[in-house]
């Protein structure tokens, strides 16, 4: 379980002097379309990265993700910002909304799609928001930790199992569907999203990375913390050595993949 604290001594002068570092990388793959979509966004109220991995194929998935990305920066540029979790919730219900009425051209409903996973850093202090299957990990003391959920059946087949209401024998039947996903921007309706509780503390040395599944379900966590901290000096290599990564040990498919990684120092 990820704590809070660090761990260690850090000194106050050195969190008030913390310094955000942002960057990104995010390839195709073997797909025909890219539907994901990212932002990172620098402003005076604070920094904001986001990931979207869109679903619906191209007449779909890309303009969901991308829908995604332009409305919550456009946002949380002009929205004056007092509490990141407030909005990030408040967008989450709009961003369903709308990419649930994305229509095409006939205006027939599009049926489109999107996850998204989401970070805001003011100071030394970190909000996120975390709707579908992408995901949010911190590398703190060489250590990697997932801090988000992923939306999809398998977390109702985990309860049920915990609550005597399937057997063993049920739950290896029905985890053939355990990566559909239960949440996601687009549905019309949200059944889950996730955003902390308090305000999450970093320190010098944490990095924050925000993916699309294509990142996690090629590689294990061992990769994804060895690619970071072997570059941890140079993230933009940190970041292309993800995708690169990726696509070498994707067997030849390789679905849309994108990083975002925040370093602190």
């Amino acid at each position: 379980m990820f704590k809070a604290d660090h761990g260690s001594a850090v000194t106050e002068k050195l969190v008030s002097d913390l310094k955000i570092e942002m960057c990104a990388s995010s390839i195709i793959g073997t797909r025909k379309y890219q539907q994901d979509s990212y932002a990172i966004i620098d402003t005076d109220k604070g920094k904001l990265a986001v990931v979207c991995d869109g679903m619906g194929g191209l007449a779909g998935g890309e303009r969901a993700s991308a829908l995604g990305i332009s409305v919550l920066t456009e946002d949380f540029i002009r929205t004056p910002v007092t509490d990141a979790r407030v909005f990030f919730r408040e967008e989450a219900i709009k961003l369903d909304k709308l990419v649930y009425d994305l229509c095409d051209e006939n205006e027939n409903k599009l049926g489109a799609g999107t996850t998204i996973v989401s970070v805001f850093i003011k100071n030394d202090m970190t909000d996120w928001l975390s709707v579908g299957d992408s995901k949010i990990y911190i590398i703190r003391n060489n250590a990697l930790y997932c801090v988000v959920r992923e939306h999809n059946y398998r977390l109702i087949l985990d309860d049920r199992l915990q609550k005597g209401e399937l057997s063993q024998e049920e739950y290896i039947r029905e985890s053939v569907q355990a990566e559909a996903l239960i949440s996601y921007l687009g549905m019309g309706e949200l059944s889950l999203i996730d955003i902390n509780n308090e305000h999450f503390r970093l320190y010098p040395g944490d990095v924050i990375i925000l993916c699309s599944d294509g990142v996690y379900k090629t590689l294990n966590n061992d990769m994804i913390l060895a690619s970071v901290v072997d570059n941890y000096y140079d993230l933009q290599k940190a970041a292309d050595t993800i995708t690169e990564c990726a696509m070498e040990y994707s067997a030849g498919s390789q679905d849309n993949t994108t990083v975002v990684l925040i370093r602190c120092s």
